[in-house]
Formats: structure tokens, sequence, C-alpha cells
């Protein structure tokens, strides 16, 4: 089997899955339909209008330690880099976004001496 035929055999699953999706929710009442949930008990899909919100929470979620979780928008997974970086030792567990962001006291007492002693340029 060469590339092409993979490639085609990915779209077709992706199309079915997305027409699978679409039709569990359209099964459902109208009040019932919330348009995200699980085809086939696997595959994660969201057709809610994306927020910013959401967007923080499958992009970068530290109360997660799942690295794949539900898209932002459509069928699969999203990486969760923030658990990610964290498998891979990058950060530490206790490190919060805040802290994540916030200079080091190297860094502060370099600015502190920058503000002290400025430095005139030609």
């Amino acid at each position: 089997m060469n590339r092409e035929w993979l490639i085609r055999i990915l779209q077709v699953t992706v199309v079915a899955l997305t027409v699978a999706a679409v039709f569990q929710e359209l099964e459902k009442p109208k009040e019932a339909r919330k348009w995200h949930g699980k085809v086939a008990s696997i595959f994660p899909y969201d057709f809610r209008i994306p927020t910013i919100a959401r967007l923080k929470e499958s992009y970068w979620n530290p109360y997660e330690s799942r690295v794949f979780n539900s898209p932002l928008f459509g069928i699969g997974w999203a990486v969760n880099f923030y658990a990610l970086l964290e498998n891979l030792r990058v950060i530490e567990e206790d490190v919060s976004e805040e802290s994540f962001l916030t200079p080091t006291p190297a860094m502060k007492e370099a600015m502190k001496g920058l503000l002290q002693n400025p430095q005139e340029t030609d």
C-alpha cells in the first residue's frame, strides 16, 4: 500500500467520524444536544464555538495531568502543553501559571541594578 492510499484512508476515517458525531447529536432531542462528546466511546469531538477559556483548558491546563485532552473544535485530541512539559520535567509540578510568568529573584536584582545605575548610551 503506498502513501496516497494511507492518506485517503485517513481522510475517509475523519469524514466518517465527523458525520457519525453530527448524526449522534441530531438523534438527540433538541434540548439535549450538547455538541460535544465521544464517537464510539473513543474519539472525542466538540462542535461548540471555541472560547478563550476552552482554548486555555485544552492547551494549557495545570489542573489536568493528561497530555491529550478533548479538542477545542472538531474531532480528535488537543495537546495539553503544560502536562507535556511537566512530564518532560521542563517545569516542576508545583509551578503555577502565575509563578511560571513571574520574574525570578535574579531577574529582579538585575532590573533593580539597571534602574539604580542607568548607563548612558551614545
